[in-house]
């Protein structure tokens, strides 16, 4: 099973904006928090690839084989202690050292958090093995677009998905979500870069 083919829809969305439904997915994921763009989020970015390679090697011999490698991550604020952070003004409004993360990669049903603690076990090789956990998630509905090119385009992106939710009556409901479609490492250029912006949103009463 190639999980970007059997959730085709999850992994696709147009350059304008649009609202999608999207329904519970499963996967294996680290917490962290602080920007995106430190030592640290790279450590566990690169850390996960490695695991989920761990984890396909624990099916590859079974019926349930599967192949995922596309990273996204979730991001919020504690709405407690910064307040209610809009879509639009996510990345400029408040210190990224109070932004909290979850980098993860989807995963079939069938693994369980079972299958992850054990397969952290047989890898402490792995740096940060221990801090893997299964995470399931609803974003039910949501407003999304394809950025194309640089992480810090999306700047420019996100007061466009601001726009066109509050033009059809929706506010931010839940996490923003990023499905980095394609692979980048440290120092590549990003200029080929296709990233999914994507955000739960509910009516405004």
């Amino acid at each position: 099973m190639n999980i970007q083919e059997q959730y085709k829809n999850y992994f696709t969305a147009k350059e304008k904006p649009e609202v999608v439904q999207i329904d519970k997915a499963s996967y294996v994921s680290i917490l962290g928090k602080g920007s995106p763009g430190t030592a640290a989020f790279y450590k566990k970015k690169a850390a996960i690839k490695e695991f989920i390679v761990a984890l396909e090697k624990r099916s590859a011999l079974t019926d349930h084989a599967f192949t995922s490698r596309v990273v996204e991550i979730f991001y919020w604020f504690d709405q407690e202690q910064v307040g209610f952070v809009d879509i639009g003004r996510f990345y400029t409004t408040v210190d990224l050292d109070l932004l909290h993360y979850r980098i993860s990669i989807r995963i079939p049903e069938f693994i369980t958090s079972e299958a992850i603690a054990q397969t952290a076990q047989q890898r402490q090789d792995i740096p940060f093995a221990s801090d893997f956990e299964h995470f399931t998630y609803t974003a039910g509905t949501c407003v999304q677009l394809l950025h194309t090119g640089p992480l810090a385009g999306e700047l420019q992106r996100l007061p466009v998905l601001q726009r066109f939710a509050t033009d059809n009556g929706f506010i931010k409901s839940g996490m923003h979500h990023e499905i980095h479609l394609t692979n980048f490492e440290v120092g590549e250029s990003q200029a080929h870069l296709q990233t999914i912006l994507r955000d739960p949103v509910a009516k405004q009463q």
